[in-house]
C-alpha cells in the first residue's frame, strides 16, 4: 500500500499539492458548510483577513476535532486552500471516519513518541507554506473554550521555517458542543459559535523575537483576536504587554 501523501515519514518529500486534493477540499468544504457551518457557526469577525492571495499561517485555540473542520470550512468560504493542518496521528487515525477526513488535509506526526527527527519534520511542516495555507493549534491538546494555555515549543520552529505572516483565531462557544472528553451536543449549541479572526502579523515583527517570548506572543495574539476580530484591539498591544510583562487579561474569562 502506497503511503499517504500529506503525512511526513523519514526519508519522504515534502507535501506536495495535487488536482485530486484540491477538488477533495473544495467538495469537503462545501459539505462541511452545510453540515457544520450552517446549524452552529453564528457569526464570524474578521474574514477578510484570510486572504486567498497571500499564505498565511492559521493559529488557533484548540477546543475540540470540530475546530479543524470548522476552520477548514472558513477556508474554503475565501477561497483559502488548500490547506494543511499539523495534526497527532493516534488521535485522527483512532477511527475510519476521522481518518478519512484527515487525509486530504492533514500533516500527521506521533505526538508522544521520542523522534530526533521532530524539529526537521516541524520545519518541513513551515516550508510547505510555499504550496499550503497552514492550521497549527499552538496549545498542542484540546483545552476548556475559555483559556488559552502556554503554546508548545513546534510552532516557534513552524513560523521560523514558513516566514508567512500569523492570523491569530480564537474560537468561541465550541465547548458548548464538543470538547475532548465529553460528548457531542447537538441542540445545546446551534447557532452559538463565533470566530475571531486577529490581524495578521507580519513576518518581521516575530521573526527576530527570542523562542520563549514568541511562544507567549502567539498566546496571547490569540486571546487578543477576539477583540481584535471586532476591530478593537490594535497589535502594538500585544506587542507592549509582552516587551513589559505586562498581565494580559482573557476576555474570554471575564465576560
Amino acid at each position: 500500500m502506497d503511503p499517504e501523501p500529506n503525512e511526513l515519514k523519514a526519508g519522504l518529500p515534502e507535501p506536495r499539492v495535487t488536482r485530486g486534493m484540491v477538488a477533495t477540499q473544495f467538495v469537503l468544504g462545501l459539505i462541511l458548510q452545510i453540515l457544520l457551518a450552517v446549524p452552529f457557526l453564528r457569526r464570524t469577525h474578521g474574514l477578510e483577513r484570510l486572504r486567498p492571495q497571500q499564505r498565511q499561517l492559521l493559529v488557533i485555540n484548540h477546543v475540540s476535532l470540530l475546530d479543524t473542520l470548522l476552520i477548514a470550512t472558513l477556508c474554503w468560504r475565501t477561497r483559502c486552500y488548500p490547506i494543511l493542518v499539523l495534526g497527532d496521528k493516534n488521535i485522527w487515525h483512532a477511527s475510519w471516519v476521522r481518518r478519512l477526513l484527515s487525509r486530504p488535509t492533514a500533516f500527521l506526526l506521533e505526538r508522544g513518541k521520542l523522534n530526533p527527527n521532530r524539529i526537521r519534520e516541524l520545519e518541513a511542516f513551515g516550508r510547505a507554506s510555499n504550496k499550503f495555507q497552514l492550521i497549527v493549534f499552538p496549545e498542542g491538546t484540546r483545552g476548556d473554550g475559555v483559556n488559552v494555555a502556554p503554546c508548545q515549543p513546534g510552532i516557534y520552529f513552524i513560523a521560523q521555517a514558513a516566514r508567512i505572516p500569523i492570523v491569530p483565531i480564537f474560537i468561541e462557544n465550541m465547548q458548548l458542543i464538543s470538547t475532548k472528553t465529553g460528548r457531542f451536543h447537538l441542540f445545546r449549541g446551534l447557532r452559538k459559535v463565533e470566530v475571531h479572526i486577529g490581524e495578521p502579523i507580519a513576518p518581521e515583527t516575530y521573526l527576530a523575537m527570542p523562542r520563549e517570548e514568541f511562544l507567549e506572543f502567539v498566546r496571547q495574539s490569540i486571546v487578543a483576536a477576539r477583540t481584535t476580530g471586532r476591530g478593537v484591539l490594535k497589535s502594538n498591544r500585544i506587542e507592549s504587554c509582552v516587551n513589559t510583562k505586562e498581565p494580559f487579561s482573557n476576555p474570554a474569562k471575564n465576560d
